[in-house]
């Protein structure tokens, strides 16, 4: 399995650079996109779900909102809205995972 890849960012003027990640570093900062992402979402609720019920169904919403990203157009995915939804619903998985301990 090739571990090295090509990830697409962008400088501060906007232009499109390409930089080598190796799984290791996109892991990472995908985790801690998803932990930033826990932080807003505290901030914007900042209770404990109230039951496992409630954790399923703000899963389920994100999941679903993730699905109608790549559900829009397969020939044209916006990957950015996607790694978005994806992201939400990974914090409300981890937020969950949290508040079993």
């Amino acid at each position: 399995m090739n571990t090295e890849s090509t990830n697409a960012g962008f400088d501060e003027q906007g232009n499109r650079i390409m930089q080598p990640y190796s799984y290791q570093q996109k892991l990472s900062l995908a985790i801690t996109e998803i932990e930033a992402e826990v932080e807003r979402a505290k901030l914007l609720f900042p209770t404990h779900f109230h039951n496992q019920h409630e954790a399923y169904a703000v899963i389920l919403e994100e999941i679903d909102e993730l699905w109608e990203e790549i559900k829009k157009n397969h020939k044209n995915y916006d990957l950015k809205a996607q790694r978005k939804e994806a992201t939400q619903a990974a914090a409300m998985l981890a937020r969950l995972m949290v508040e079993l301990l």
